[in-house]
């Protein structure tokens, strides 16, 4: 795809319950993003939505956050 970072898929949700983003409600998640250190430990999370809006803001926060881990 060309992307400069990872993605992945949690079909369990073990992750995103992990990282707070996981509905209360039902057995999916919320829209956002997390952000995960290189041993895959999560370094923060957010609930955006509707998140294609944020894109741009997204990036920078991330970029920021990994740039202090």
């Amino acid at each position: 795809m060309g992307l400069d970072f990872t993605l992945l898929s949690d079909k369990y949700l073990t992750l995103i319950e992990e990282a707070k983003l996981k509905d209360p409600g039902e057995l999916k998640s919320v829209r956002g993003f997390a952000i995960l250190d290189k041993d895959g430990k999560v370094i923060d999370s957010k609930q955006i939505d509707p998140f294609g809006d944020q894109v741009a803001e997204i990036i920078t926060f991330a970029t920021e956050k990994a740039a202090q881990q």
